[in-house]
Formats: structure tokens, sequence, C-alpha cells
């Protein structure tokens, strides 16, 4: 009889930790899922805020800080626990820093015109459309202090517009890139010289050959006549002696160049500006850090095993470096080894040994929430590079249809974790910085042409002697890619006396090889604004 309260109580207690323990869990899920889905400058605010209010959190290093102290290094242990109240102190020479630079924002205002709003004025002077004008306003808005793209243009391309095409985002970009200052809305330096050569007129073969590409331009490097000249004739030779030749860029009309051209290429191009955005304001200048690092892997042979094409990285050097307070972690010890039974400890030790202890396992679970959000974005994006490898060889019009759930069933997630990953995030590769969410696309499902067995099998062995895959049976196609066809067939039936209906035009995809039904048909020429066959 005796032993049956004290079983009871053996349970309720069982039972409050079990609580205790699911509320705690739930706690640490919402703040991994909090953190997921901020941006990386939003993280950064974060983990200064959390560090802020717990003691026990430290930022061992930040790369993006210069002259930083930790504060807790000044601070002693009987100030610390009493008030949770942390104080700092600075050098000498870093008060007088800051107060030299402080003094300098205040008395020094940059009065200048800003970047963009000296484009956006001359922008609204001319006379385009409105598609035109919308993409060229994303590109203004995209160009950092030097005047150079933050993410890359062709992400600013609406794949729901069949009119955003690269020839289109081509167009934009000269357009802005002749605006004055000459040579802004740029990869780097070296193409903004490039540009500024071809829009002068006065460039000669050779200077356009030097700038056109980072190869070409490295013939520079030291900018010395013999040494560039000699340079020159090594690579014109090893193009000759190459089986295909093939280039579309710059042609030179000789092999060999005088030491006088070469001096005059080079005063030329020493006319120019590297940094035509330099003489105007940076009070909209905007900053984005790429969350993961796509390169190629430089050694990469295609037939060779158990190496990677390219390498993902996560960019964790734009984010502080976190650690455990030792002093705290040193404290809990130090009393639970010196104080065994804690009931002889004063009321204030008491109360100082419970809060390090909560703070520790708060700076705990805070630590392990960003390292869940580090290894959810690094996984999603290996596969997302995987599913996407084509862009990642050969460029943005090589892009697959892929959808969040594709990614969310393979790392084995709910969908909504890969929408809060792709959220405020980039990813920077040899093509520039793009927003995650830019490469998930809607597809469409196709259908294996409508021709006969003779024709689709030479169709198919042609294609297997070009080394191009010929199998279309199931295999997606982009949603935008079905609208172009439909905008395409539309326009080559313009002249007909009968205008096409829905299901004619289905009947045409499915003949391409495409099938979609007469209400799809319908409700993408919808999205076109193109009126049905009873009101064209």
């Amino acid at each position: 009889m005796p032993d049956f309260p004290q079983m009871s109580m053996q349970q309720r207690v069982s039972q409050t930790m079990s609580q205790a323990q699911v509320q705690k869990m739930s706690q640490t899920q919402i703040m991994s899922l909090n953190l997921l889905a901020m941006s990386g400058a939003d993280l950064r605010n974060e983990i200064y805020s959390y560090v802020a209010k717990n003691p026990a959190l430290e930022i061992k290093s930040d790369s993006l800080e210069t002259g930083v102290k930790s504060s807790h290094q000044e601070i002693s242990a009987s100030s610390r626990f009493s008030d949770n109240t942390r104080y700092g102190t600075a050098s000498a020479s870093g008060t007088a820093a800051s107060d030299n630079f402080q003094a300098a924002l205040e008395s020094n205002a940059d009065e200048r015109e800003p970047l963009t709003d000296h484009l956006e004025h001359q922008l609204n002077s001319m006379k385009l459309t409105d598609e035109e004008k919308s993409l060229c306003l994303k590109l203004i808005y995209n160009l950092d202090e030097k005047g150079f793209h933050i993410l890359a243009p062709i992400s600013f391309l609406n794949p729901e517009n069949p009119l955003h095409t690269e020839e289109f985002l081509s167009r934009c970009l000269n357009i802005v890139q002749n605006l004055d200052p000459i040579g802004t809305c740029t990869n780097n330096y070296r193409e903004s010289l490039f540009v500024q050569a071809k829009i002068s007129g006065m460039a000669s073969d050779l200077s356009l050959f030097l700038l056109e590409s980072q190869e070409h331009f490295e013939f520079l490097n030291p900018p010395q006549p013999q040494k560039i000249q000699k340079k020159i004739a090594e690579y014109l030779s090893e193009q000759k002696k190459l089986k295909f030749n093939q280039k579309d860029g710059i042609s030179l009309s000789k092999d060999d160049f005088s030491i006088e051209e070469i001096y005059n290429s080079l005063d030329f191009i020493r006319t120019l500006d590297p940094y035509p955005a330099r003489n105007f304001g940076t009070s909209q200048t905007n900053f984005i850090s790429p969350d993961v690092i796509v390169t190629k892997n430089p050694d990469f042979e295609e037939n060779q095993n158990g190496e990677a094409e390219f390498t993902v990285a996560y960019a964790r050097e734009f984010l502080p470096k976190l650690e455990i307070s030792k002093e705290y972690t040193s404290l809990i010890k130090s009393t639970e080894i010196k104080d065994g039974d804690t009931s002889e400890l004063s009321e204030r030790k008491k109360a100082e040994l419970k809060f390090a202890r909560n703070s520790v396992n708060e700076a705990k679970v805070f630590i392990e929430s960003v390292l869940y959000r580090e290894s959810t974005i690094l996984k999603a994006a290996q596969e997302i590079v995987s599913a996407q490898i084509q862009f990642f060889r050969k460029g943005a019009r090589f892009l697959a249809p892929l959808r969040q759930k594709d990614i969310a069933e393979k790392l084995g997630v709910h969908e909504t974790t890969i929408s809060r990953m792709a959220s405020s995030k980039y990813l920077a590769c040899e093509w520039g910085i793009f927003p995650i969410g830019y490469f998930f696309t809607n597809a469409v499902s196709a259908a294996k042409p409508k021709t006969d067995s003779k024709e689709q099998s030479e169709e198919n062995q042609s294609a297997v002697a070009s080394g191009k895959s010929q199998t279309t049976e199931n295999a997606p196609l982009s949603k935008e890619s079905v609208k172009y066809e439909i905008a395409q067939i539309l326009e080559e039936h313009k002249n007909d006396k009968k205008a096409l209906s829905d299901q004619k035009i289905s009947d045409i995809l499915a003949e391409k090889g495409i099938k979609v039904a007469r209400r799809t048909v319908a409700k993408y020429r919808g999205e076109l604004n193109i009126n049905s066959s009873y009101e064209r």
C-alpha cells in the first residue's frame, strides 16, 4: 500500500517531464523554421539581436565586421549574472576612429545625384514599349554603387511572358548601357570597358579583341607592348592548330601586330573609365550576398568516377561564427563539482546557476537551429544543381521544369520547408547570382510525336548520331514553352480565312509531341491575352 502513492508520484513526474520535452522540441522546431525562412541579412540581424539578449552566446568571429571585440571579455562574473546586464568598453584608438568616421559622415553628406535617378530620368525621355521600360527599370535598380549587376539579368525575365526572350533582354541591356554614363549595367569593369569601346565607334579590332573576354584581357597584364605582342601571336598560333575553330566574337584581320598598333590600342583603352558610375551618389546602393556558391570542378572529366562536376558550398563566411561562452559552461561545471548538494547554496547562487543553465541551453538550441538552416539549404541546393545540371553547364536557356515538391520528396521534408528555404535566398554560379526560387518552374507533360514508326526510327538514329536525345514521350516541358508554342502557332495562322479553334491548336501541338487538352489551351491563350476564335 505505501508504494502506490510513490509510484503515482513517479508517473506524474515522468508525465510532466515528457510534456516539457515535447514542448521544448516544438519550440526548437519553430525556431528552426523561422530561421530557415529568413534571408541572409535578416539572419545576421537575428544573430546579433539574440547575442545581445543571451550572454551565454558569443560571436567568435565575423568576416564582414572589422575591429569587433566581444564585450563578454570585459565583464566579470559577479556583474554579469546578478542583473543580466552586460557592459562593454572600446579601446582608445577604436573610440577615436569611430568619432572621426561619424564626424566625416555628418560633415560630408553625399549630395550627388544617385545613379538610379540619373538613369531613370533618361529612360523616361525615351520612346519605349511598356515591356521594355519595365525591364530596363528592373535592370537599373539592380545595379550596385559601381554600376554593375547585383543579380543575374536573366533572372528578371518573366517566364510567363513569351515576349521575354534572351534577345529581348539583350536589347534592354543595350538600351541601359547606352545611357549616360556609358558602360553601366555590365557584369564587371572589363565588360564595361568593352561596351564603352564598342559604343564609341573609334575602337580598333585589336582593342575590341583585347577587351572581349577575360582570357584576352589577361594579355594586358603587364601592359607592356612587347609582351602583349608575343602573347597575341602565341594565342593566334594555337587557335590555328585547333581542328574546330568557330568563334562568334571579334575576328582579327591579320595574325601579326606592330608595336605601334599595340601602343595605340593601349592608349585608347586608357581613355575608357572602368568604373563609369563613380561620380554618382550611392544613396540607393543594394547589397546581396549569396547563400550558396556553385563552382565547376576544373579537374572534372566526364568519364571519371567519383568526381563531382560541380561543388556546392554554403556561404557561411557571410555570417558570424557562434560559440557557447566558456565562462558560463565552466561556471556550471565548477558549481556542480564544488557543491554537490545544491540545497546548501545561497538563494543568490541558485538563481545565478539556474540563469546560467537556461542561457547555455537556449544558446545551444539557437546554434542547432542555425546549423539546421545551413544543412537544409545546402542539401536542397545540391538537389537543385543535380536537377538543373544542364543550366549550370550551358546557361539559362537550358533551365528545366522543376517543382518544390520534387526537392521536398528527395529530402524527405514537407513542401513548405522547401518554400521557406527558397524564400529570399540566392545562389551564385558562373552565370551570375540568382534567387533560388528562379530554379523552380512549372512543367507540362509531353506526348510522343505523331509520326510513323519508320520516320520516328530515322529521327532517333539521327539524334543518336548527333549526340542528342530524341525521347519525348512523357518528358516534361515547361508551361512557358507551351504558351510560346501556342503564340507561334497563332502567329503562323493569323492570315487564315478561319481562325484556329482551341481544339485545332491542341491537335497541332499534339503533332509536335506536346499533349495539351483543349481547356488547357484556352487557359494559356487567355494568359497570353489572345481572344478566342470567335473574336479574332
